[in-house]
């Protein structure tokens, strides 16, 4: 049978394993395919957020000195707000600093924000792959030592 390898990079026999250790190597991949699920429902919120964000951006650019909008401070509070300038936003460059933007630049640094979450999307997606294929490979191997267990009796 083909080796498996875990999270540390070390290679291992599955075929020398006992079924105890399978086992625990099964509910091992099992955690760390829920946890790069996880990974991915977050990647993905953020690439949404991304995606509106931009939208915003378009729809904003419209809208006249002096017109007013709600501004959110959560997802259930909001303050009145009027829009300054149009042509320009402030935006989050990442671990709570900010600098204001005209509309092309922040579209462009939104751009390079979602291509980098596309990039980690990609490698999620690769080691989830390789995970289920582990961990496709350990329960063929447990069933192959269990039915071997029961053929023997």
């Amino acid at each position: 049978m083909a080796e498996v390898s875990i999270t540390n990079e070390r290679e291992i026999q599955p075929m020398q394993l006992s079924l105890e250790q399978l086992s625990s190597l099964k509910t091992q991949h099992e955690n760390e395919i829920q946890e790069l699920s996880r990974q991915m429902e977050a990647l993905y919120g953020a690439k949404n957020r991304y995606n509106n964000a931009k939208v915003v951006l378009g729809d904003i650019n419209t809208c006249p000195s002096g017109n007013q909008l709600m501004i959110p401070l959560n997802s259930s509070l909001y303050v009145p707000g009027k829009i300054v300038n149009p042509d320009k936003v402030v935006v989050e460059l990442g671990t709570g600093y900010f600098c204001e933007k005209e509309i092309p630049e922040a579209v462009k640094l939104i751009d390079r924000k979602t291509q980098l979450i596309n990039s980690s999307i990609e490698s999620v997606e690769s080691v989830t792959m390789k995970k289920r294929k582990n961990l496709e490979q350990i329960t063929q191997i447990m069933q192959y030592k269990i039915s071997q267990l029961q053929g023997g009796n």
